[in-house]
């Protein structure tokens, strides 16, 4: 069986409580009233239900996600033995009776199904089907016995007649037994239509979840607290022209350097490397678009822009190149080989919104500018350099770091030429 999810624990938790609640009431009931001789009864009344109290509190404690299944189907067993015990334990001295001595059994037959809407309705907790059908066919044995037995009894007869139903202590209403049964029937049909619904609302509930955490995965916490709270539409965008800084990063000699490695070291390598990345585009207010292999494609300025899309961009780059750094002063104290990546950032217009076909469809940012963007990062190999910018990124931002000016550069898949601006980083 799957494994549960948070909600489904939860829920069982708050079940344990609530079943700890009754048996502890009934528990002590019983002991105030002290109506109870034989060991077997005190056993049943007392014993028994304490020690699955026990197990419910140690149950609350160790239940989790990956133990739910199991977990779920033991408690449900376990609370229906204890519950019968209770009751028969109650009613064991007048189950010794003989039948003759057992007075009023066919008014007993009225009250046979009063145990069940109370005990049927903890299945609600359920968030598993099969567990609230197994949760309801339980609940009805308590009141199955006690019909059970009053039909085996030799003196009782079902009849319609008031007065003979006020009379004889063993007439059985016909009209009440068949309300009971009535009422049951539709109690289970609406709790098997409330389980059915609560099941469809958690996997809702569950399916808005990870398409949040995926959303979460792509923009900055407070970009994605944005687009929940005042964007609701955003899924049906359809696309439109923005202006958006654009970066690449890709990690120097990767090819070279994965050759000699194990896969799972070139996993964890780019697991790690990605990871820094994220973080520093996420802090900076950026997107994360895509990761292509090794490198990382960021854009900064949407679902919107905040006026700062350069400048975050940059801010972000310079951020990346120092947690880089910190980065390499770890793998060298491990005696790991530094790991060097390369940057380019470019400002645009683009064509943003979603894009593809019903059967699968994502955001995306489109246009020369991602082009761009692309080429500057490939061009710092041939400038000698791992952090480059077009011009212009540079006419729109503050940079207090040396910098060095290529006049009409020429990139690859691209006949004009463009300036590109070399940026030196403190290394420290």
């Amino acid at each position: 069986m799957a494994k549960g999810s948070v909600w489904e624990v939860r829920s069982l938790r708050v079940m344990l409580s609530l079943i700890f609640l009754i048996m502890s009431y009934m528990i002590l009931d019983n002991f105030l009233n002290d109506r109870f001789q034989t060991w077997l009864e005190k056993l049943l009344v007392f014993i028994f239900p304490t020690i699955f109290l026990i197990y419910c509190v140690a149950t609350f404690f160790r239940l989790n996600q990956k133990n739910y299944p199991l977990y779920l189907l033991i408690i449900i067993v376990t609370s229906h033995l204890s519950l019968n015990g209770v009751f028969i334990g109650a009613e064991w001295s007048n189950l010794q009776l003989s039948p003759e001595e057992r007075l009023g059994v066919g008014r007993a037959m009225d009250f046979s199904f009063n145990s069940f809407p109370p005990t049927a309705i903890i299945a609600l907790f359920f968030q598993r089907f099969w567990a609230v059908v197994l949760w309801l066919i339980l609940s009805l044995i308590p009141a199955l016995k006690n019909v059970f037995l009053i039909l085996l009894h030799p003196l009782t007869y079902f009849t319609g007649d008031w007065p003979l139903l006020l009379q004889d202590g063993y007439a059985i209403s016909s009209w009440m037994f068949q309300d009971n049964i009535m009422i049951s029937t539709f109690f289970i049909v609406l709790l098997l239509g409330v389980a059915l619904f609560s099941r469809y609302v958690l996997n809702a509930t569950l399916n808005f979840e990870r398409a949040n955490a995926a959303l979460g995965r792509y923009f900055s916490p407070e970009i994605k607290d944005e687009i929940e709270n005042s964007d609701p539409a955003f899924a049906g965008q359809e696309p439109k022209d923005m202006r958006v800084a654009v970066m690449f990063t890709d990690l120097i000699s990767f090819t070279r350097t994965s050759e000699s490695m194990d896969p799972k070291e070139v996993l964890r390598l780019l697991s790690e490397y990605q990871t820094i990345m994220v973080d520093c585009i996420f802090k900076s207010g950026g997107t994360v678009d895509k990761f292509i292999g090794d490198a990382v494609m960021a854009n900064f300025g949407i679902p919107r822009s905040y006026g700062n899309d350069a400048q975050n961009a940059f801010d972000c780059a310079v951020m990346m190149h120092r947690r880089i750094n910190e980065w390499n002063r770890e793998r060298q104290s491990s005696g790991l080989d530094p790991i060097n990546h390369r940057v380019g950032i470019h400002y645009g217009d683009c064509v943003v919104g979603n894009m593809g076909s019903e059967q699968r469809i994502e955001f995306a940012v489109i246009g020369d500018t991602v082009n761009v963007a692309s080429r500057i990062c490939d061009a710092c190999k041939q400038n000698d350099t791992d952090f480059l910018i077009s011009g212009e990124i540079a006419k729109l931002i503050v940079n207090p770091y040396p910098t060095e000016i290529v006049k009409n550069a020429v990139i690859r898949g691209r006949t004009e030429p463009i300036d590109l601006i070399k940026i030196y980083p403190p290394t420290t």
